[in-house]
């Protein structure tokens, strides 16, 4: 379900007043932000905002507990119909020299089943703030848990994360990495 179907079903379905005025800000906001960046303007921005992810040299992941887990910078993946986050286990190098500009909640959609979370690239872009869109350079998605009972909102119909938006240098063979929709 798309986000305008989505906002149609509350105002069809949800009877508490205050549950679908909360619901509907949050949708809408996302379909003005997801309507405002058109998907060429998404693209050039994927080629300047890559995603890294924490862990060892070996493998990476969504942590709950980031403490002793390094940011590294990660292969190129379709920005809109997979998840990086999902297919993602290896690493290609430490990203450092970050530094953190802005740590937000936002909200996902999961391609087919809730169960599975997969945050994509174009969502990060869409929703990074846009007075330091410019300025990023990588971002990274972070969750206090693991427990998908607790991460998806089935009023929303999306996971709710917390991505962390970096400022930095974006290394050569990083930002040369083709970017696919």
């Amino acid at each position: 379900m798309n986000t305008r179907d989505q906002i149609e079903f509350i105002k069809r379905t949800t009877q508490n007043v205050q549950v679908k005025t909360k619901l509907l800000s949050i949708l809408e906001n996302l379909l003005k932000q997801e309507e405002s960046m058109p998907r060429k303007e998404i693209l050039a921005y994927a080629k300047k905002i890559k995603p890294v992810m924490r862990g060892t040299e070996k493998h990476v992941a969504i942590y709950t507990n980031t403490e002793n887990k390094n940011l590294f910078w990660i292969p190129a993946y379709p920005i809109h119909h997979q998840s990086f986050s999902y297919v993602c286990h290896t690493p290609l190098k430490p990203a450092v020299g970050l530094k953190e500009l802005a740590r937000i909640t936002t909200y996902h959609t999961y391609g087919g089943y809730h169960g599975l979370l997969r945050p994509s690239t174009d969502e990060a872009i869409i929703q990074c703030p846009k007075d330091i869109l410019n300025k990023v350079c990588a971002f990274e998605f972070q969750t206090d848990t693991l427990d998908i009972r607790k991460i998806y909102h089935a009023g929303l119909d999306r996971h709710i994360l917390t991505t962390v938006y970096y400022e930095g240098t974006l290394p050569e063979d990083i930002a040369g990495q083709e970017v696919t929709w």
